[in-house]
């Protein structure tokens, strides 16, 4: 469009030629131009709508915006709306020095963080109080709804005149999907829109439970059932979730690609990806319903390979980058990494979602799915990453974990009666003082759903 000149800039100049050439016209003939002259100076494009504005580099965002804003004094101005979510995937950038100057960094991030003048000031912490640490993610990120409300009141605005909306309804899958990402990324702060069919959970619960039966329950020792709230752990038949612990071994696959990184592959884990997707197959599941997940490019290629062994040419097979956007019926979560030792080199690669800043990754795998999520994992590495360990305590108490367990300490604790319970919302992270776990994230969503 831009070079097509068919921008408001160069629309305006040649509006104004044209106006210029009437008036010389009518001058010239002795008569008065007539004409909606005053609409003129309107741009020709009022609004510009971005959307997934938060995976978006800086220069890509510019692009667009220069075919609608008039660089000149006195233009009129267009409405200009970013549509995306910046607790998901950031830009993709393959550059440590980009990286390093903030290209990874989307405009819509960058733009709620820093001060805006004509928005009445603000401050560096414009996605959460520095005051307010968030100690589960070691990061200083506190309540997004500030960062709402202050949108919202700045510049003497109205609730009508709110300069962001903030989408809490979600449409897509199962209640116990959310539980855990509305606390970890959104303060609690989501709701299920979706229209639950008894018939269909029914469907995809039956289906859970044949899977179920193939592996052993990670439960406590001591009976819980005398305990109250969620210190008892319950099975909680209803929700489509399992986690399967693997004792998995990761080695380099050497996968030579363009970012000219290398990649990792667990074959443990890719084994027991395929003999679920086949349990599920020979259930009545069609394979092109299943997505298979893996922050790694060679486990990626090692599971599609089992897959096409075995007559599986559907099943869709991605990274989580591949994932932005998309939804599927079954989504299967093979974590990759189970060396401890590794973790420090993902963070500096950008790779996995264990350590600080793969929070993301975590966000966009945990929401994929629409009937059924299965995470299928190496338990001891869950458990040194603080998200990941919330996760496995969420998964203990519910029943839904299978397979390989932790230490016998870190199971007793989980249901232990001097454990404390939190919200996000209520800005309590988890604590985790000389080695020993004191407190749980429990959402709202969960408080509601889950049956004692």
């Amino acid at each position: 469009m831009f070079q097509a000149k068919l921008t408001n800039e160069a629309i305006k100049a040649k509006r104004q030629c044209f106006r210029s050439f009437l008036l010389l016209k009518s001058n010239n003939l002795g008569t008065a131009a007539s004409g909606p002259f005053e609409y003129m100076d309107n741009p020709f494009f009022s609004h510009l709508f971005i959307d997934e504005a938060a995976q978006a580099t800086e220069p890509e965002i510019l692009c667009p915006l220069s075919c609608v804003v008039d660089p000149y004094p006195g233009g009129k101005l267009v409405e200009v709306g970013f549509i995306g979510d910046p607790r998901q995937l950031s830009p993709q950038i393959f550059s440590d020095e980009s990286a390093k100057y903030g290209l990874g960094r989307s405009f819509m991030e960058r733009l709620l963080r820093r001060p805006v003048e004509c928005m009445g000031g603000g401050g560096e912490d414009m996605l959460g109080s520095p005051t307010k640490k968030d100690t589960l993610f070691n990061d200083a990120e506190s309540s997004l709804m500030d960062l709402i409300r202050y949108y919202s009141s700045v510049d003497g605005r109205g609730q009508d005149e709110s300069l962001t909306i903030f989408l809490t309804e979600n449409y897509r899958g199962h209640p116990a999907f959310l539980m855990m990402p509305s606390s970890f990324f959104y303060y609690d702060r989501l709701g299920c829109a979706k229209d639950l069919n008894d018939e269909v959970r029914q469907l995809w619960c039956g289906r859970l439970r044949e899977i179920e039966s193939t592996s052993k329950a990670v439960m406590p020792k001591e009976d819980t059932r005398s305990l109250n709230d969620f210190f008892r752990v319950v099975k909680q038949t209803t929700w489509p979730i399992h986690f399967l612990g693997v004792a998995g071994n990761d080695k380099s696959a050497a996968l030579e690609s363009f970012t000219g990184t290398d990649s990792w592959q667990n074959l443990p884990e890719a084994e027991m990806t395929v003999e679920v997707i086949t349990n599920l197959v020979e259930s009545g599941v069609e394979p092109k319903q299943v997505g298979v997940m893996s922050p790694f490019r060679g486990q990626v290629t090692l599971i599609r390979q089992l897959l096409r062994q075995r007559g599986f040419h559907d099943t869709n097979v991605g990274t989580i980058d591949n994932y932005q956007g998309v939804e599927q019926d079954v989504i299967i979560f093979s974590l990759t990494r189970s060396n401890k030792e590794f973790v420090s080199h993902d963070v500096k690669r950008r790779l996995g979602v264990f350590g600080q800043g793969r929070e993301k990754q975590t966000n966009v795998a945990m929401t994929r799915a629409e009937n059924l999520f299965i995470v299928i994992g190496e338990p001891d590495i869950m458990w040194s990453d603080p998200l990941w360990r919330q996760w496995l305590m969420f998964c203990f108490r519910n029943g839904l974990w299978y397979g390989k367990g932790v230490d016998d300490s870190n199971i007793e604790m989980m249901s232990s009666s001097d454990l404390a319970f939190c919200s996000m919302q209520e800005q309590v992270a988890a604590k985790h003082e000389f080695g020993i776990v004191t407190s749980a994230v429990v959402s709202t969503l969960e408080k509601v759903h889950r049956h004692h």
